[in-house]
């Protein structure tokens, strides 16, 4: 069964990529970076049957981490709960495997996660982040 059109929207989410119309991604009269999404959406057209739910899979992976990020962050300004202490890192490593599954979502597919996206690290950067030591 093809991809409906929140399914379509969910991968691109996942994979870093902006949802938008064809007429929102034109700037200054010119198609705006939107090729690798076209990308995105193509191969979603193009995944075979038989790996659909593979595909399915990984999106319900990726919205339950997504759901444990969540509830992680209404637990951020305990410390500790009678004599359960929370795992400071627990954001850390929800983002990790956020980041491993969205991988695994765009190997299926053949295509690369958004290169400019903030939650991958890079947030569209014009240069490398390199540390500033003071002596």
């Amino acid at each position: 069964m093809p991809f409906t059109a929140e399914e379509q929207a969910r991968v691109a989410d996942y994979l870093g990529f902006l949802d938008l119309s064809a007429a929102a991604s034109i700037q200054l009269g010119f198609p705006a970076a939107s090729q690798p999404l076209f990308l995105v959406r193509s191969a979603l057209g193009r995944v075979l049957p038989e790996a659909e739910n593979l595909v399915r899979k990984y999106l319900v992976e990726l919205d339950r981490i997504d759901g444990e990020m969540s509830d992680a962050r209404r637990r951020l300004k305990a410390k500790s709960i009678g004599n359960l202490t929370l795992n400071p890192d627990e954001l850390r490593v929800l983002r990790q495997e956020n980041k491993y599954w969205a991988q695994r979502l765009a190997d299926i597919l053949g295509v690369m996660l958004n290169p400019y996206s903030i939650r991958f690290g890079s947030g569209g950067g014009s240069g490398p982040n390199l540390r500033v030591v003071h002596d």
